[in-house]
């Protein structure tokens, strides 16, 4: 019991695996197709190294360099805050000139090397020694001047010091504060090597009063550097010229773009292009399992399909032309071959699936993708209709010139509003209006590619089956021509209904003319094929009653194995349900009493009509077949056993699984009397007419004689009927039975149940 849980788990399980593996595997092949399309080309170049083209952004990007270089300038600018004055700093500095002067001046009282004769070596083991280092001349100014000068140069420098900290010495301005002082001894009048030594001595010790306040100042740097702006370039704007030197910042650009080389994916736009690919096939199979037909894994392999060699073509196109793409070949494609409330989902998600592939160094969401998505969306209407009102293949061509136009025109209105270059802007018209007929020339390629591939039930497809010369029908000509003419009626009933309630007339003009392609097997064994000899005769009713059941079977597995599309297999299928033949029923009852009879032995395997079309087609086989037994058929009579007939099959259940309704029902009845009442139209009575004798007809070269005129004109008038057939016969009806004929009861009760 497990085991087979399971296996029926397994079972269940295993068609939506498999939905699910073809759903990834387009899923993946969409994605790479759009990374392909949409990631920019990449450059070799380097930092000081001439660009080999104009390169463009992609998309927004920030010159991170630029900023950053004018964010620093900004808060160099700014003047740094200072905390409040130290008038300490005035006794510490004064004290450290002091001592420094002192030092000074005790290296005259200390024996020092005369500068006249001091070497290098001595003056730089001085220095090591002193406060200050001082040069040669310096050297020479301080043991060379008087006591009285030294003494001055020092007081002076000192209170000069006082006054300077006493008002403002700014820190980092202390250098300023040096020179200020320095020309102030200059101008007393002492000696330039003494005023540099002054000069030395000031530097050595001076400190500003006013600190700056880092922390606030910091702050204000800050604020300065956040008020500059990012520096940013637009998607489309030139980075770098052909020819230009390539810049540090315009490298960085690049380099954030991914178009360098060296750089690796654009891992954020690849997972951009992989969520919108995610979300517009997650919207396709919500929309597919609202309104899409059956669906089965070949109906998805289908789509998918589609999808994926749209985009692959766009792709291409997309090298040559951006407004070249086919975007409306799908559209085509799914109206044809599935559905057109499908297409136009498809057309929407198609058209942006394709306007993504528009690299080109412009970036995403440019005026060329509006325009192609702008495009995708009126083309729908368009093509639909123009399908509406013929499904030749004609009017693939006829679509495709007025989508081209309607291209032209989007592309022009796009065009104008967003440029003033006209000539550029009827280029692109120009080549938009390409793509439409593009597209239909496509199609007519693919079509029936797909249809041989996918084995599908297309109106051209269903158009090429109903030709006499196809194989199956060939052979019902000649080995079952009964039937074949009792399918020719039928075909014609099941289109008058099918149209009348809705449905798909010409698959069920088709699926009526392989309805009872079964019965090639023993086409013996049905009436209208019999030459007086019936093998029913002869034959336990059970075994006739599996041979007729079993003619719906048969006929499915010769039409699968010529490759019939399915939906004509399922009418083959179907065209009977699983309805009883009455009349053997009737048979093995009164030969072998109702206790011993099962009657689901005498029920045709079914299932019973699931559409439209498979029940037109059972029910105008039934009223066909009932119809040949009518004596001296008039309008009422037909009318009667039409409505009879229908009735018996609701009642037993047949028309359940349909998508019928009993004004559906009314209309069929009406259709069918329609049909009938012509075929079997009231016919004129030929008299019995003798004609003359055939003479020879005269010729221009040879006149008429008036001997051989006269006897002509005496001879005695012939009746046609008499002349072309001397025995009279009873007018065959259209079917080939003699019209007033009397139809036995058995032939009468097969014909009843479609037999």
């Amino acid at each position: 019991m497990r085991m087979k849980k399971r296996r029926e788990s397994a079972a269940r399980l295993a068609p939506v695996l498999k939905n699910a593996l073809i759903i990834a595997v387009a899923y993946i092949l969409l994605s790479t197709m759009l990374v392909l399309g949409a990631t920019p080309e990449q450059h070799d170049i380097q930092v000081g190294s001439p660009a080999p083209m104009d390169i463009l952004a992609s998309k927004d990007v920030n010159d991170v360099v630029t900023t950053e270089e004018h964010r620093e300038a900004a808060a160099a600018l700014v003047e740094p805050s200072y905390k409040s004055i130290d008038f300490s700093v005035v006794g510490t500095v004064s004290s450290n000139m002091e001592a420094m002067f002192s030092q000074l001046t005790s290296l005259r009282d200390s024996g020092a090397p005369d500068p006249a004769v001091m070497t290098d070596d001595e003056l730089e083991a001085l220095n090591q020694a002193l406060p200050v280092n001082v040069n040669r001349e310096e050297y020479t100014a301080l043991m060379t001047c008087d006591d009285e000068t030294l003494e001055k140069l020092t007081n002076d420098a000192i209170i000069g010091v006082r006054d300077a900290l006493n008002s403002t010495v700014l820190e980092g301005q202390e250098g300023a504060a040096v020179n200020r002082l320095s020309r102030s001894l200059a101008a007393a009048g002492y000696d330039q090597p003494l005023v540099s030594l002054a000069t030395d001595v000031i530097s050595a010790t001076i400190q500003p009063n006013m600190l700056i306040d880092a922390e606030i100042t910091e702050a204000n740097r800050q604020k300065a550097r956040d008020a500059v702006e990012m520096e940013t370039c637009v998607k489309g704007e030139v980075i770098v010229r052909r020819g230009e030197i390539v810049t540090l910042a315009q490298y960085t650009m690049l380099s954030s773009l991914g178009l360098l080389k060296e750089d690796s994916l654009d891992w954020p736009l690849l997972a951009g292009i992989a969520l919108i690919a995610l979300l517009l096939m997650g919207c396709a199979a919500l929309y597919l399992n609202r309104y899409g037909k059956k669906l089965d894994s070949r109906s998805i392999t289908l789509l998918c399909v589609i999808a994926a060699v749209v985009t692959g073509l766009c792709l291409a196109f997309s090298r040559l032309n951006a407004y070249m793409m086919p975007m409306s070949l799908g559209l085509m494609l799914v109206a044809l071959l599935y559905d057109e409330r499908v297409a136009l989902y498809f057309n929407i998600a198609l058209g942006f699936l394709a306007s993504m592939l528009m690299n080109a160094g412009g970036g995403l969401f440019t005026v060329t993708m509006f325009s192609v998505i702008l495009m995708s969306m009126v083309a729908a209407p368009i093509v639909l209709a123009v399908f509406n009102r013929s499904m030749q293949r004609t009017s693939l061509l006829l679509a495709g010139v007025l989508v081209g136009v309607s291209n032209f025109v989007c592309t022009m209105a796009v065009g104008l509003i967003n440029s003033a270059e006209l000539r550029g802007v009827l280029t692109n018209a120009l080549w938009a209006m390409s793509n439409g007929i593009i597209s239909a020339i496509l199609c007519i390629g693919l079509q029936p590619l797909l249809e041989s591939i996918f084995n599908l039930a297309t109106n051209s497809k269903l158009i090429e089956l109903s030709n006499p010369n196809q194989p199956l029908l060939r052979r019902l000509l000649l080995e079952a021509p009964g039937t074949y003419h009792h399918s020719i009626i039928v075909a014609n009933l099941a289109e008058a209904a099918a149209s009348a309630v809705g449905g798909n007339a010409l698959l069920a003009r088709v699926g009526a003319y392989y309805h009872d392609v079964g019965k090639l097997k023993r086409p013996v064994y049905f009436k209208e094929n019999q030459l007086g000899d019936n093998p029913h005769d002869r034959t336990d009713p059970r075994v006739s009653a599996a041979i007729l059941t079993a003619h719906p079977r048969d006929g499915a597995a010769m039409a699968q194995k010529a490759r019939i599309p399915e939906p004509v297999l399922e009418i083959i299928r179907q065209h009977h349900g699983d309805g009883v033949v009455l009349w053997f029923y009737d048979k093995a009852v009164k030969l072998y009493g109702a206790e011993n009879v099962d009657i689901n032995a005498f029920r045709y395997e079914g299932p019973r009509p699931r559409s439209k079309e498979a029940a037109c087609v059972m029910l105008a086989d039934t009223i066909e077949a009932a119809a040949r037994s009518v004596p001296d058929p008039t309008p009422e009579k037909v009318d009667a056993l039409i409505h009879k007939l229908v009735r018996s099959k609701l009642n037993d259940g047949q028309l359940d699984e349909s998508d019928l309704t009993f004004g559906d029902l009314e209309k069929i009845c009406s259709a069918f009397s329609t049909v009938l009442t012509g075929v079997f139209h009231e016919r004129i009575e030929y008299p019995d007419v003798k004609l003359p004798p055939r003479t020879e007809m005269r010729t221009e070269q040879e006149p008429e004689k008036p001997q051989q005129a006269e006897q002509a004109a005496q001879a005695p008038v012939k009746g046609a009927e008499e002349a072309a057939q001397p025995e009279a016969q009873p007018l065959p009806s259209e079917n080939g039975a003699p019209a007033a004929q009397t139809v036995p009861p058995q032939q009468r009760e097969e014909a009843a149940n479609g037999d």
